[in-house]
């Protein structure tokens, strides 16, 4: 006879995903959208993301095919996490942790587009002049040098990546 073995399983609740990354978080209160924010275009990317992550019902389904969460393996760089993080109105660092790649989509049973969520919160984030340093010293290269590695363009014969 075969005894089965007890498994304890882990239940991810919402405090654990908002703790686990260590990255600055921001926190957009209804308020300060409407005081602080007077930018339309601001409001607007925070209303998008928002309807767009409405319908999730948090069942983890997206992780499965998420690039980022099979390597980080931590739940709120995954998309279950960005979509807790972003309906709450909590844009931080990690949705620079994306892809964008739409595998999340794919395996979503509600067919939501995390990653459209996602560029509204990127978007935010710019005009709030919250980017990156990588981002901005990529788009400088590429407008002084053509190339988003700062190199000379008179190299033609020179390859710049890999």
């Amino acid at each position: 006879m075969m005894v089965k073995k007890k498994t304890k399983s882990k239940k991810i609740t919402t405090k654990a995903i908002v703790e686990k990354p260590k990255e600055k978080i921001i926190k957009i209160e209804e308020e300060e959208i409407e005081e602080k924010i007077d930018n339309v275009e601001i409001k607007n990317a925070i209303e998008e993301m928002t309807e767009i992550l409405d319908g999730c019902v948090k069942c983890g389904m997206c992780k499965s095919l998420c690039p980022v969460f099979r390597v980080l393996r931590e739940e709120g760089f995954g998309p279950r996490g960005k979509s807790i993080f972003l309906s709450k109105k909590m844009l931080n660092e990690v949705v620079w942790q994306c892809t964008l790649c739409k595998a999340c989509e794919k395996k979503c049973p509600l067919n939501l587009k995390v990653w459209e969520a996602v560029r509204k919160a990127r978007e935010a984030l710019v005009l709030q002049g919250k980017e990156l340093e990588q981002n901005k010293d990529m788009i400088k290269n590429i407008r002084e040098t053509g190339n988003p590695f700062g190199k000379n363009p008179d190299d033609k014969g020179k390859l710049y990546c890999c």
